[in-house]
């Protein structure tokens, strides 16, 4: 247990039984977000509970928690090394035809809107980055703190426990995408070495490519 300003809470891996807690926490975190990608309706939590189920399932270490005494998640970290393999593993596993089931059978609660989002995103993303990419294996893909736990260090425990499971992997270098409006959480990136190196822009705008370089990190 780590304590903090209103209590104790434990730094650890998710279970597959977390992830309903973690889509819910996800949704309301990045609520603008969701409703831009769903055409302004909130999806079914069934949506996002399948999304985090294939992260987690790709590689269930990378997948870190904070709970509060009661065992609520309060917060999570998906710090995944092999994101490479994460669309393949939703091909040859079953899962975008069990997702494309359940959004014709109505069970996400979003029509066509959503596909045509994450394809313009995709090609955003392709066209817009301004600097060459770097290879970089590790990867903070998504962090995010329930409201009542912000600004009393759980993401800086998160985050430093991202960084020891990449030591452990021996990662060399760690990239993460951040909007330049959250300045919260750049001063957070900053603190662990991450640094600026260039900007790339979906649908919503800009987003902040940092980096890190393992090698000059001991934690």
């Amino acid at each position: 247990m780590v304590r903090i300003k209103n209590g104790e809470i434990s730094i650890g891996k998710a279970t597959i039984a977390d992830i309903p807690q973690i889509a819910s926490l996800f949704t309301e975190s990045f609520i603008e977000s969701v409703l831009h990608h769903c055409g302004g309706v909130l999806p079914e939590p069934q949506a996002m509970q399948d999304v985090f189920t294939l992260v987690y399932q790709a590689e269930p270490e990378a997948a870190i928690v904070a709970r509060d005494v009661t065992g609520k998640v309060i917060g999570y970290c998906f710090a995944p090394t092999e994101l490479s393999n994460l669309w393949l593993r939703a091909i040859w596993e079953g899962h975008l035809l069990k997702w494309a089931w359940r959004w014709i059978s109505g069970k996400y609660g979003f029509g066509l809107h959503p596909v045509k989002i994450i394809i313009m995103n995709k090609v955003a993303f392709f066209y817009s980055a301004v600097t060459p990419s770097k290879p970089a294996k590790g990867r903070i893909l998504s962090i995010a703190v329930a409201e009542e736990a912000r600004g009393q260090g759980v993401a800086n425990l998160l985050l430093e426990n991202a960084i020891k499971y990449f030591s452990k992997k021996r990662i060399n270098r760690v990239r993460l995408e951040v909007r330049p409006s959250n300045k919260v959480a750049i001063r957070l990136y900053e603190k662990w070495n991450f640094v600026f190196a260039g900007y790339t822009a979906d649908s919503q705008g800009k987003w902040m490519i940092m980096y890190k370089e393992m090698e000059h990190d001991h934690v």
